[in-house]
C-alpha cells in the first residue's frame, strides 16, 4: 500500500472507530480488523480512481492540443494556397503591365490615318 493509500486509511479508521462503541473486546478486535480492511479498499479504490480521471484528463488535454495542431496545419496550408494565388496574380499582372507600354507603341504606328476616298464623278454612259 502506497503512503499516500495508508494516510487516508488511518484517516478514515479514525473518523469511523470512536462511533463503534459498546463491543466486547472480542468483538472489538473483529470489527477493527474488518474496519481497517474494507477501509484499506476504499482507499485503494480511490486512488485508482483519481488516476484514471488524471490519465483521461491528460488524454482529453492531449487530443485538444492534436486538434488545435491540426487546425493550425490547415490554416497554415490555406493561407499557403492564397499566397500563392496571390502571388501567381502579381506575376501575370506585371507581365500584363510590360505588354501595355509595348502594344500601344505599336499601336500607334500602325494605324495611319488616310484622307477619306473622294467619290469619284459619275460620266453618263451612251445609250446604244
Amino acid at each position: 500500500m502506497s503512503e499516500d493509500n495508508k494516510k487516508l486509511t488511518d484517516q478514515l479508521v479514525q473518523a469511523i472507530l470512536p462511533k463503534l462503541k459498546g463491543l466486547s473486546e472480542k468483538n472489538a478486535k473483529k470489527v477493527l480488523h474488518e474496519t481497517h480492511k474494507s477501509i484499506a479498499s476504499v482507499a485503494k479504490k480511490y486512488s485508482k480512481l483519481i488516476a484514471e480521471q488524471e490519465k483521461e484528463k491528460a488524454k482529453a488535454k492531449e487530443k485538444a492540443a492534436k486538434d488545435a495542431k491540426k487546425k493550425s496545419e490547415k490554416e497554415a496550408k490555406k493561407k499557403a494556397k492564397e499566397g500563392k494565388k496571390v502571388a501567381k496574380a502579381k506575376l501575370l499582372a506585371s507581365l500584363i503591365a510590360k505588354e501595355k507600354p509595348a502594344t500601344p507603341a505599336v499601336a500607334k504606328k500602325a494605324p495611319v490615318a488616310k484622307a477619306p476616298a473622294k467619290p469619284k464623278a459619275r460620266t453618263p454612259r451612251a445609250k446604244k
